[in-house]
């Protein structure tokens, strides 16, 4: 089975007519008439049936053109690779990073890719809010990963998003709004209120802020730490509670609850970004390997 024979089935597929499938080839219709045959032989079954009106593909070869497809992309990625891997200039790929929703997904992700594309040099920069604001312009990433909003005004960068996480109130396991039906945000306001440091993480300190207001209330003591592990650690403890994207339960195990919110800011999408004019070819083959992770039903959270 040679890359010829399902180049020339994948292309006589798309037409249903010899003919012009030799003309999108450049070689005569005997040529490739021959080579479907010998592909034929080679799998033990019809591909075609033909006859003096039409060629229609057989069940066999429904079935087998998703497969001579994937054995084509497959071939193509294994020759760029060696091409790339033979080539004596290295190439990098400059990915910047919001540590606080990208951690339950992105580490997997890079590992996947390096697999993938060994000849790649990845260089893995976190930011906070305020330096992904300020290095977006600057054009000195290749890859954004960051709150969507964090793009919405770069008219430079191409965007999509990744998932959408949604605010929990979190709270011990033997808080009394652990085991109620209906939160009670008065009681809530009057507790501890435990929350990221602004000038830490300040996107997720102004999200969190904005929660409370929509369920109209003000926490009266706020004690800033410094770190995400922190707070839910103190709040573990039963010093009181927080409010946090749910995904921290993936990488902070833990007998907290976590209680969903509801209202205009309960959510946060996580997207990633890149440079549209860049000729970087690294860039597009970890674009395409979200896609075929999404494909495949593989999410990449």
């Amino acid at each position: 089975m040679t890359y010829e024979q399902l180049e020339y089935f994948v292309i006589t597929a798309k037409h249903l007519n010899f003919s012009e499938a030799a003309k999108e080839l450049y070689i005569t219709q005997p040529a490739i008439s021959h080579q479907i045959s010998a592909l034929e032989r080679e799998l033990g079954t019809r591909l075609f049936t033909r006859s003096t009106r039409r060629v229609l593909l057989t069940k066999s070869g429904e079935l087998f053109l998703e497969d001579a497809k994937r054995m084509l992309d497959m071939m193509e990625r294994a020759r760029e690779r060696i091409y790339l891997a033979d080539d004596s200039s290295e190439l990098s790929l400059h990915i910047a990073y919001l540590l606080a929703p990208c951690q339950s997904f992105l580490p997997s992700l890079v590992r996947q890719f390096r697999h993938r594309h060994p000849q790649v040099n990845i260089t893995l920069t976190r930011m906070d809010a305020h330096n992904i604001s300020d290095a977006l312009p600057q054009e000195k990433h290749d890859l954004f990963f960051s709150v969507s909003r964090d793009f919405d005004t770069q008219n430079e960068y191409a965007s999509r998003t990744l998932f959408t996480d949604t605010f929990c109130l979190i709270c011990a396991d033997d808080h009394p709004c652990a085991t109620s039906s209906r939160i009670d945000f008065d009681k809530i306001a009057s507790e501890t209120f435990f929350m990221l440091d602004p000038e830490i993480g300040p996107f997720m300190a102004k999200q969190t802020l904005q929660v409370c207001r929509a369920h109209h209330f003000q926490p009266h003591d706020i004690r800033y730490l410094d770190s995400m592990d922190e707070v839910l650690f103190c709040t573990e403890a039963g010093l009181g509670v927080t409010i946090l994207p749910s995904k921290n339960q993936i990488f902070y195990p833990s007998s907290l609850v976590y209680l969903p919110l509801d209202g205009p800011h309960a959510q946060m999408t996580v997207g990633v970004a890149w440079l549209q004019r860049s000729e970087n070819p690294a860039i597009s083959w970890f674009l395409q390997m979200l896609d075929e992770t999404e494909c495949e039903g593989k999410s990449p959270v």
